[in-house]
C-alpha cells in the first residue's frame, strides 16, 4: 500500500513538471516572433504558433471540420467517441482511430491533451470560460469554433473554416469548400424554381442525442428549405434556430398534417417501425402511405451536423419529390461527388451498408 502511494505521488510530480514545461513553452511562443494572433469564434484573442504541425479537435463537430479542411494527417489525437462507427468523415479517414485517445467526448481530458502536446486545440460547441479553462490547464492555445449551419448560418460555418485556414495555412481549401457548397445550394435553388406546385413533407425520427422515433422532427429542416418542400412542422417554431434543436410532436398531429411525402431518418428506423406497421393509425390515414411516397434519409446528426449528408439529403428529397425538375440529376453520382469533394473519399457504399437510407420504404 505504501509503495502504491509513492508511485501515485511520483506520477503527480511528473505531470506537474510536464504541465509546467508545456506552460513555459507556450508563454515563450506567445512572446516570440514565430507566432500569430487570431480572434476565435468566441471573440477570444489567441496567439498560436506561426507554423503548426500537430492539432486536435475537441467537442461536437470539431474533428469533422478538420477533415473537411483536409487536415486529418495533422491530427495527433482524438476523443473516444471517434471509435464509434457511423459518421461519414470517420469512414473517409479510418486512420483517425489509430491516433491516441485524448479523453472522452465533449471536450477530452486536459491531462491527456497535455501529454499529447498538440500545437493547437480546436474546440467546438463550447464557451469562452471552457476554452479559457482548457487553455489554462494545458498551456496550449485553444481556438474556439462554431459550425453554424447550411441554412441561416452559412457565413458562421465559413468563418470557422477561414479561422482554421488562418491557423494551419489552408486558405485555398477553405475557399474551395465555400465555392463548392455555394454552387451546390445555388443548383438546388434553381431546380426549386422549376419544381412547380407546392408539396408538403414531414421528416420523422431525426437523430438528437441518439436515435429517435417518428415524433422527433425539425421545424426548420435544411433539405426541405433547400428544395422548396413545405415543412408541415414549420409552425412549431417561429424562430429559426442556428444549432439543431430536438422537436417532438404527437402522432395525432402528424395524422392531422397529412403530408404529401413522409421522410424517415434511417438512424431511428427500429424506433419508427412500430408506429408505421400495417394497421397502425399512421399507415391507415396518411396520404403518403397510400401513394407510396415514404422514403428514408441518411442521418445527418451524429456528434453535431454532417454537412455533406445535409446536402446529399437535399438532392435525394428533391429528386423524389420533384422528379421532372431533377430529371437530369443522377442522385448516386451526385452523392459520390459530394463525398469525394468534402471528405476526400467516396463513402457512399459504407453509408449504405451502415444505414437503410435513400430508399423507398
Amino acid at each position: 500500500m505504501q509503495s502504491n502511494g509513492v508511485i501515485r505521488v511520483l506520477k503527480f510530480v511528473v505531470l506537474l513538471l510536464l504541465l509546467f514545461f508545456l506552460g513555459c513553452n507556450f508563454k515563450s511562443n506567445q512572446d516570440s516572433e514565430n507566432s500569430i494572433e487570431v480572434t476565435d469564434m468566441y471573440g477570444r484573442t489567441v496567439r498560436v504558433p506561426e507554423k503548426v504541425n500537430r492539432i486536435i479537435g475537441v467537442g461536437p463537430g470539431a474533428l469533422r471540420l478538420l477533415v473537411y479542411m483536409d487536415l486529418a494527417d495533422m491530427v495527433s489525437g482524438v476523443e473516444d467517441i471517434e471509435f464509434r462507427p457511423g459518421r461519414p468523415y470517420a469512414f473517409a479517414r479510418p486512420e483517425l482511430t489509430d491516433k491516441p485517445v485524448i479523453g472522452p467526448y465533449m471536450g477530452g481530458d486536459s491531462e491527456l491533451i497535455a501529454l499529447n502536446n498538440p500545437d493547437v486545440i480546436f474546440m467546438a460547441f463550447s464557451s469562452v470560460s471552457e476554452a479559457d479553462e482548457l487553455q489554462g490547464k494545458t498551456g496550449i492555445p485553444v481556438v474556439g469554433l462554431n459550425s453554424g449551419n447550411l441554412r441561416n448560418a452559412r457565413e458562421t460555418f465559413y468563418r470557422s473554416l477561414n479561422l482554421i485556414a488562418k491557423v494551419t495555412g489552408k486558405r485555398e481549401r477553405a475557399d474551395s469548400l465555400r465555392n463548392f457548397i455555394e454552387d451546390e445550394i445555388n443548383m438546388l435553388n434553381q431546380l426549386r424554381e422549376n419544381a412547380g406546385d407546392k408539396v408538403t413533407g414531414y421528416i420523422g425520427g431525426v437523430s438528437y442525442r441518439g436515435a429517435q422515433g417518428i415524433a422527433s422532427t425539425q421545424s426548420w429542416f435544411t433539405p426541405f428549405e433547400l428544395t422548396g418542400i413545405t415543412n408541415v412542422a414549420r409552425n412549431i417554431s417561429e424562430t429559426e434556430p442556428v444549432q439543431p434543436v430536438g422537436t417532438y410532436v404527437d402522432v395525432e398531429q402528424i395524422i392531422s398534417w397529412n403530408p404529401d411525402f413522409l421522410f424517415l431518418d434511417a438512424a431511428g428506423y427500429e424506433q419508427i417501425l412500430p408506429t408505421i406497421e400495417a394497421g397502425s393509425p399512421l399507415r391507415r390515414t396518411i396520404v403518403a402511405f397510400e401513394q407510396n411516397r415514404v422514403y428514408t434519409l441518411m442521418p445527418h446528426n451524429f456528434y453535431a451536423t454532417n454537412f455533406e449528408t445535409v446536402l446529399i439529403n437535399g438532392w435525394f428529397a428533391g429528386k423524389v419529390v420533384f422528379p421532372d425538375a431533377f430529371e437530369h440529376i443522377s442522385f448516386e453520382d451526385k452523392a459520390r461527388q459530394v463525398y469525394r469533394f468534402m471528405l476526400g473519399k467516396d463513402v457512399y457504399e459504407q453509408m449504405n451498408e451502415m444505414y437503410e437510407g435513400w430508399k423507398r420504404f
